[in-house]
């Protein structure tokens, strides 16, 4: 019974440390390089009115087998976040997706965000950090494109091998939202959602 409460004891403690030692300041920066995989997740057409869900191309033999009709495809993005305290950054994000629609043609996407992340984990090695993009995006295929907008959520985990450089792994969730307004192109409305999953090299000071 005592050594069960010194474990729990030392795992409060070392959590409350975690917590109540903040190792960034007001100003603090950090530049990040993100790379990955992106997963499709759902879409939700207006004109149909359903939502299909996770990768994969019609197939004729399966017809009973609905998804998004895409690919796994890729995503990148460099990011800038400077420290408004200890705990909380903003910044910016540009980032560039594409996925491969019915096994050949290509779906690609520019979001440019605003990004504002809460770091409630930061020991100096590791950050834990929690984040929230929204913006526009500029998405085309095959022949056309479109200005939209689009938001991100997104948990991670970093650990910094110096003082200045870290490695680590972002995922979360994407959202593309498609409207049109005018007659005969409402029914056409949606939204996109993806799941990214990312490495990330950092650069902080």
């Amino acid at each position: 019974m005592r050594k069960t409460l010194t474990i729990v004891l030392l795992a409060v403690m070392g959590i409350t440390g975690a917590f109540s030692s903040p190792y960034y300041d007001a100003g603090s920066q950090i530049f990040t390089i993100n790379v990955g995989a992106s997963v499709p997740f759902f879409t939700y057409n207006g004109k149909d009115k359903e939502a299909v869900f996770w990768p994969g191309t019609d197939d004729e033999s399966t017809p009973e087998i609905e998804n998004m009709n895409q690919l796994v495809g890729g995503i990148g993005s460099i990011a800038y976040q400077v420290f408004l305290n200890p705990y909380w950054a903003i910044g910016g994000e540009l980032g560039y997706q594409f996925n491969y629609v019915a096994g050949t043609d290509v779906a690609a996407s520019v979001p440019i965000n605003m990004k504002v992340s809460y770091f409630p984990v930061q020991t100096g090695k590791f950050d834990l950090p929690i984040s929230l993009g929204i913006g526009l995006n500029y998405i085309s295929f095959r022949d056309s494109s479109k200005l939209t907008f689009s938001a991100t959520v997104e948990f991670g985990g970093m650990y910094y091998i110096t003082d200045e450089w870290g490695i680590g792994i972002h995922a979360g969730l994407y959202f593309i939202p498609e409207f049109y307004l005018t007659d005969g192109r409402s029914q056409y409305s949606g939204i996109e959602t993806y799941i990214p999953i990312r490495l990330s090299v950092a650069y902080r000071h």
